[in-house]
């Protein structure tokens, strides 16, 4: 089995142009069958910040996609997700996100996941018995996954599988992390939540990007491109090479290949557009993590003794106070209540923490940095 995907050179956030290199994709993937269906724009919309911080699908790209639907015969455009918080104000972040002055613009129907009430989909065999997605998902004739092409604290990188995520609505997102607290568990909920979503086109936004200590706290990367492809799993093999890492060094990539749910493999995979020795991320800065390095011994004995020096290894959130305002964004969206606030001051029980990031990535302030102990440090600098 293969799969098509094109990865196009755009380097500005130009609409006309945008939509250019986008019908060209098409020519090489295929059109989309949008005609009199109701299309749902599945953004990344982590949190309420300006498109220049490049933590969201920035709107030009959403207004793009929007428009060529509309010209395929779409008969209704609507753009939601739910925030990381489940208690930001969906208000704010459509506004400061701007998807509200786009959908005023041309009338797309923007849509609050939360209200529009959840369906419990069957997960036979999987992480969780059912999985609560918004209804909207499944009331909708076609769904275009809207990712943004980021490194990520906890899974490595995000991308069309973990953009799925954001069909969780409210603080079922807290329960998961606090249900599958390691990197690997979490990848497979993912990729099972990804496999419920079924999403029916992936086009990524790769022109400005992140590295470093994603989703929200790393630095703004332009890599210039726009990925096409109706493979979510092929999407982010790619988009993880393009990050520089191996498929399968990502977990979520891996798993959803092993499911038969796309294609993880580059060999496999039919790129128009670029070469892969040209895309490969090898001087993209990598998130503050050794979760992987553990697994790539091969000795036994070694492997053996790995399985007890993880215990030893500390990969942890701290605190800046010089940055921190005290909004408590941190203290509501820790899954295992590991955050207080006494004496004015944010505190992390570290007994309590499962290094999950939620901290990390959803503070709009950046006062949550990761830290390492000098053993993760060292296995850090040997992880290649």
């Amino acid at each position: 089995m293969s799969s098509r995907i094109a990865v196009l050179e755009c380097t500005h956030y130009d609409k006309d142009e945008i939509k250019r290199i986008i019908l060209k994709g098409f020519e090489f993937i295929g059109e989309p069958e949008v005609k009199d269906k109701s299309v749902l724009l599945k953004p990344n919309l982590l949190m309420p910040a300006e498109p220049h911080y490049a933590v969201t699908t920035h709107p030009t790209v959403v207004e793009a996609v929007g428009e060529i639907l509309v010209e395929f015969g779409a008969k209704e455009i609507l753009v939601g997700d739910s925030p990381g918080n489940a208690l930001s104000n969906i208000d704010n972040l459509y506004r400061r996100t701007g998807m509200l002055s786009l959908a005023e613009k041309k009338g797309f129907k923007l849509v609050n996941f939360s209200k529009e009430g959840i369906v419990e989909v069957e997960n036979p065999n999987g992480v969780v018995p059912t999985i609560p997605l918004t209804r909207i998902v499944k009331t909708v004739d076609y769904i275009v996954n809207l990712p943004k092409l980021k490194t990520h604290n906890f899974t490595l990188i995000t991308c069309a599988i973990k953009n799925t995520f954001g069909t969780i609505p409210g603080f079922n997102k807290s329960k998961f992390h606090s249900i599958a607290p390691s990197p690997k568990e979490f990848s497979k909920l993912l990729v099972e939540i990804f496999r419920a979503v079924r999403p029916s086109l992936n086009i990524v936004d790769a022109i400005e990007g992140m590295e470093g200590d994603g989703p929200s706290g790393g630095t703004p990367r332009r890599f210039n491109r726009i990925l096409m492809s109706y493979d979510g799993v092929a999407i982010d093999t790619v988009g993880g090479w393009m990050l520089g890492y191996k498929p399968y060094e990502i977990y979520t990539t891996k798993i959803a290949g092993d499911m038969g749910l796309g294609v993880s493999s580059l060999e496999d995979i039919e790129i128009f557009g670029d070469k892969l020795d040209k895309l490969f991320g090898a001087d993209v800065k990598r998130v503050s993590t050794v979760y992987n390095v553990l697994e790539k011994i091969s000795s036994p004995i070694l492997s053996f003794l790995s399985r007890r020096l993880v215990k030893l290894i500390r990969i942890y959130p701290e605190i800046d106070d010089s940055k921190c305002i005290k909004c408590e964004i941190c203290l509501r969206s820790c899954p295992k209540g590991a955050i207080t606030r006494t004496n004015s001051k944010m505190t992390i029980d570290y007994k309590k923490c499962i290094s999950c990031y939620c901290c990390h990535e959803l503070c709009p302030q950046r006062a949550i940095k990761i830290r390492k102990n000098k053993l993760a440090e060292m296995l850090w600098l040997a992880r290649d």
